[in-house]
């Protein structure tokens, strides 16, 4: 066990069983569940559930979504969010946007079994089994060659060795699946989808775009800089921070 991650985690969450799996590689994956802020959050231990959880919502002002742009809570209607995973960010929109309406979007089944529970006590939550893009209709995902990356299947699977897991999963074009949810503008936009960020945002229209007014997430190297141009042409002020030893990088735009 990692000593000082193991405080880290336990100075972050308070809960002992947390930390420990905060620390520890290696062992069987079990259902375990952590209170955060009146809200129940159940990850899978010895994956990137642990993880995803203390970046999302224990990280403190570090919080992977974390930003001084972020709009005002007293604005924000309408929060959507793309790559949902197993709903850690759905809980820190939760509680940072408490009359939003937060609607999440996750394919893989596995993920979402785990988003439907975190979220089902949840006060103006809906969350759909399903992917969002430019085009509906179904696509390939491949899982993560990272050991327990769950959080990790994509349509851009550039580490792929041969042999991991492959699925074909339900993608609607946003700009089809907002019409059908009566949305007509977006006050928070969130995309981390494994190298589908640009097909997301493209795929909402020109028109839902306009009226939207803030759109974070994480960008993995797939046409990343032709998104932020593209976002920029289209209104934008965009931000980034970006670690040069990754390909990956956090980014925000907003109006």
């Amino acid at each position: 066990m990692k000593f000082k991650k193991f405080l880290k985690g336990l100075a972050r969450s308070g809960d002992l069983q947390f930390a420990i799996d905060f620390a520890e590689k290696g062992g069987p994956s079990t259902v375990r569940r952590i209170a955060w802020r009146g809200m129940d959050f159940f990850y899978r231990s010895n994956t990137s559930d642990v993880h995803v959880a203390y970046e999302c919502f224990l990280h403190g002002k570090r919080n992977a979504y974390a930003s001084p742009n972020l709009p005002p809570a007293a604005g924000v209607r309408t929060v959507i969010d793309v790559g949902a995973n197993v709903g850690a960010s759905i809980l820190f929109w939760r509680d940072l946007y408490p009359a939003a309406k937060i609607y999440g979007f996750e394919p893989e089944p596995g993920n979402f079994e785990l988003l439907r529970r975190n979220t089902e006590k949840l006060r103006d939550v809906i969350v759909f089994n399903e992917a969002l893009g430019n085009a509906t209709g179904t696509m390939k995902f491949v899982q993560s060659p990272g050991a327990n990356n769950e959080g990790g299947w994509s349509m851009y699977q550039r580490v792929a060795q041969g042999g991991e897991k492959e699925v074909v999963l339900p993608v609607v074009r946003g700009e089809e699946k907002m019409k059908a949810l009566g949305i007509a503008g977006i006050d928070v936009l969130k995309v981390d989808t494994e190298g589908a960020e640009k097909a997301v945002i493209t795929g909402l229209g020109q028109r839902l775009l306009a009226n939207t007014r803030y759109i974070c997430g994480e960008l993995h190297g797939e046409r990343d800089f032709e998104l932020l141009d593209y976002l920029e042409q289209s209104g934008f002020r965009i931000g980034a921070r970006k670690n040069l030893r990754s390909v990956l990088f956090n980014f925000e735009a907003n109006r």
